[in-house]
């Protein structure tokens, strides 16, 4: 099968490469990849082949134009895990399902919502600030010896982009910023280390083919199964908080708009609800849209901004280059309304800063926060290469979708493509870029086509106001005794070199400007 593509040999019949490939520490084997070419072959489990992609002509066919053909899986189990525990959602389904969820979500995420959920933003950014620089300041009152103070900015970050999510989309407050968060914060923070503490469990669940059983049959089977399995029994204990919370959520709205209280603006439960009255959405549907949506945004947002503040970090001149931007902008912004009290950049000019942009949009490319995607070939298909030549996929081929690849090839980005360098989107870029598919800046770090990211604009406006908000007033810089390194998971997600565990830990030095 695939006679004629190279790829790393497979270190054993049963996991093939796999193993390497989604381990915590595989993104060095996923960057190795790119060592094949535009595809490569990634030998699977028992002895099965799979077919990574990173040629944009190949992608496109894949994504776009035979997209029917290749519908999206999940070779980790990590799609069929979100179907078992919180039922179809945005992430698990294909097809019409897929197009029908979208086009009822799709309110939620247009342009003239997002513009209204700036001043809520920079709300809770300003409150996360705020902290830290109390928590700093603290530090230096104590009686240290510095004035900076070593600080988990991917804790911090992740409760933001929870209580973004909270307020933006269900009108309510999760308490992250406050204390330790109230229960349900918690369950966010740990349903995804608790999954991965399923181990080995997870292939046999999808191999088994038990994943295709009809998920109110699997929920009961798994609460059988949970007796016997400590780590099953967490798992399920947490997602039902989860959804327990989430139907309270929904009762409280639906009696405050049959009472005639609007109250706080909500448009993801608000669109939710009135697609479950027009089209007769089950609360099962309902509850698997909101969780997912919560814990897809939340993690990959705050990985990304993670990334970012790490990378100026590393890069000072970088870091002063975009504080020197804002600040004009800020400066701008007062003398324009005659308003000295002005801290915060409104909408056009946020969005329009040409620094802040090319730093975001650098991160993405070189760093995107789910650098792999999986689809099947569920019919016999010819892909077209950018060289001219095709490569002959048969029936059940699974492919990779390798973005790492595809967003940082030389071929396409010029030598320096593996390089963070913000400047470039300052320049003329490459000619070859212009063949790059992809719903953003020519890059597949939010993908494209029918399961392109739904939430791209509420990520972006999120992740510039934080970064606007927060390095004004804060400089960071790398930690001294701990390295951080990043762990491929569900996404990319920033750890303590030599610690144990998948919770995000991203310990930074902040000194208050």
């Amino acid at each position: 099968m695939l006679r004629g593509v190279r790829g790393p040999k497979s270190k054993s019949f049963l996991a093939g490469n796999l193993q390497d490939l989604y381990d915590i520490g595989g993104l060095p084997h996923l960057k190795a990849l790119a060592d094949y070419g535009g595809v490569a072959k990634v030998h699977g489990l028992f002895g099965d082949v799979l077919l990574s992609i990173s040629d944009p002509r190949a992608l496109a066919h894949v994504l776009v134009n035979e997209v029917q053909k290749f519908p999206a899986i999940d070779v980790s189990g990590t799609y069929d895990m979100h179907r078992y525990l919180m039922g179809p959602g945005l992430l698990s389904t294909n097809g019409p399902v897929h197009r029908r969820q979208r086009k009822q979500l799709n309110p939620a995420f247009s342009p003239t919502q997002i513009r209204r959920l700036a001043p809520l933003m920079s709300s809770i950014a300003s409150q996360l600030r705020d902290i830290i620089v109390s928590d700093v300041t603290a530090g230096i009152q104590g009686g240290g010896n510095s004035r900076t103070r070593e600080i988990d900015m991917a804790e911090w970050l992740g409760r933001a982009a929870v209580e973004i999510l909270g307020q933006a989309g269900f009108g309510q407050t999760f308490h992250t910023l406050e204390g330790d968060g109230d229960k349900y914060v918690h369950a966010v923070k740990d349903l995804i280390p608790s999954i991965a503490a399923l181990g080995s469990y997870i292939p046999l669940f999808v191999m088994s083919g038990a994943s295709r059983l009809p998920p109110r049959l699997l929920r009961v089977m798994g609460k059988a199964a949970s007796f016997i399995s400590p780590a099953l029994r967490r798992m399920m204990g947490i997602v039902d908080l989860m959804n327990d919370e989430m139907h309270a959520i929904w009762g409280a709205r639906k009696a405050a708009l049959r009472d005639g209280k609007q109250g706080t603006h909500a448009a993801l439960l608000d669109v939710l609800l009135e697609a479950s009255e027009e089209d007769e959405v089950s609360n099962e549907v309902l509850s698997s849209q909101s969780t997912t949506l919560v814990l897809a945004g939340a993690e990959t947002t705050s990985s990304a901004l993670s990334r970012v503040l790490q990378l100026l970090a590393l890069h000072k001149e970088a870091q002063d280059r975009l504080r020197e931007e804002i600040l004009q902008g800020l400066s701008n912004a007062k003398r324009e309304c005659g308003d000295e009290t002005i801290d915060e950049l409104g909408y056009d000019t946020l969005m329009a800063l040409p620094f802040l942009d090319a730093v975001c949009k650098e991160a993405l490319r070189v760093f995107p926060p789910a650098p792999l995607r999986n689809r099947r070939c569920i019919e016999e298909s010819v892909l077209p290469l950018s060289d001219g030549t095709s490569v002959h996929v048969p029936a059940g081929t699974e492919i990779l979708i390798n973005i790492h690849g595809i967003n940082t090839n030389v071929d396409l980005w010029g030598p320096d493509a593996d390089v963070w360098r913000p400047e470039r989107w300052l320049e003329p870029l490459p000619e070859s870029v212009s063949k790059l598919p992809g719903v953003y800046a020519n890059t597949l770090s939010f993908l494209v086509g029918p399961k392109s990211c739904i939430g791209l604009n509420f990520a972006l406006l999120e992740m510039k106001t934080a970064i606007a908000v927060l390095i004004p007033t804060l400089a960071f810089k790398l930690p001294m005794a701990h390295e951080i390194e990043w762990r491929f998971g569900q996404t990319i997600t920033p750890s303590v070199k030599g610690e144990k565990g998948l919770n995000p830990r991203m310990p930074l030095r902040i000194e208050v400007l």
